[in-house]
């Protein structure tokens, strides 16, 4: 059943908050594999649009047959007008950030990206009434001091095109997040049928033929498992937690993929790069207990008063 927000109620309770942070932090952790799973296909960004929109859409699909159309509990695919706005969001973000990591370097993207929490917060506030709790904005605030440490020598200058892309990107998913937490409805599939309109509008410019056997492997585990784990996990979140919360999650890439690119591509992190991983592991770690020690001690009265996120 659909919830719709109500400006000025808290999170229903403290299970409610362990489930979305659980959901956020799994999402953040799949996400953190796209990036060193589509360097290792070594394909063009159109092929990798395509072929990964059609990846991804047949294992959300798949997935939704089987777990509520054969165990009978229907739900649709895509959830009402709301899930069609996500699938476009979903679509044009896609092609947008295959695009700003082919323009510009992981550093600048990961970077931008991490000014998804931010820009939901604010959305919140805009939107929806939510007024984030002080220490809600200094982890944030945490967290982008750690993202700027890491990549502070990576920023290379000229490479708009590319860093305007991720901006784009991190808006369109941060507007995702705020309109989950709006609605309150299941959204978790909708995002696959964005990606297969992006297959489909590059459809002419793909060449899935330049892929090689081990180019298909990665873009398998990419497309069929990563990609759509995250994206369920992410857009299952917000029904439990603010958007500026599960937002925060998001900057698990921006720690994580150095630590990747590490393990894959033998490029050993700099002493930067390792203290700013600390620095927002530390302040999401530290703002999620504190979430769910304070939405414990409020339940199960209902706060009075804006929302504090």
């Amino acid at each position: 059943m659909t919830r719709t927000y109500t400006p000025g109620t808290a999170d229903a309770n403290g299970a409610d908050t362990s489930k979305g942070i659980a959901l956020s932090l799994l999402g953040g952790m799949m996400l953190s594999f796209d990036v060193p799973l589509l360097k290792l296909a070594g394909v063009d960004p159109y092929t990798l649009i395509y072929t990964r929109g059609i990846m991804l859409f047949a294992a959300m699909f798949l997935f939704w047959l089987f777990f509520t159309r054969l165990r009978g509990n229907p739900k649709p695919f895509i959830n009402g007008k709301t899930g069609m706005i996500i699938a476009l969001f979903a679509g044009i973000s896609n092609i947008m950030f295959i695009f700003s990591i082919s323009l510009t370097s992981v550093a600048n993207v990961v970077f931008i990206l991490a000014f998804n929490p931010m820009f939901a917060g604010l959305l919140g506030w805009a939107f929806l009434g939510e007024r984030l709790h002080p220490f809600t904005w200094a982890a944030i605030l945490a967290s982008l001091s750690g993202v700027a440490i890491i990549v502070a020598e990576g920023l290379e200058v000229g490479t708009w095109k590319g860093d305007l892309l991720a901006l784009g990107v991190a808006t369109m998913m941060a507007l995702s997040l705020t309109l989950v937490r709006y609605r309150r409805s299941d959204q978790s599939m909708s995002a696959a049928t964005g990606h297969l309109l992006a297959a489909a509008v590059v459809a002419p410019l793909a060449h899935p033929g330049s892929l090689t056997a081990s180019g298909w492997g990665w873009l398998a585990l990419n497309g069929m498992l990563a990609a759509p784990a995250a994206n369920a996990f992410l857009m299952l979140g917000p029904r439990y937690v603010a958007a500026a919360v599960v937002a925060m999650f998001f900057l698990l890439e921006t720690v994580l993929t150095p630590v990747w690119m590490w393990f894959i591509f033998a490029e050993v992190p700099t002493t930067q790069a390792l203290i700013g991983g600390i620095v927002v592991i530390l302040a999401l770690l530290t703002h999620s207990i504190w979430k769910v020690a304070s939405t414990r001690r409020l339940s199960p009265r209902r706060e009075i008063g804006p929302s504090a996120a």
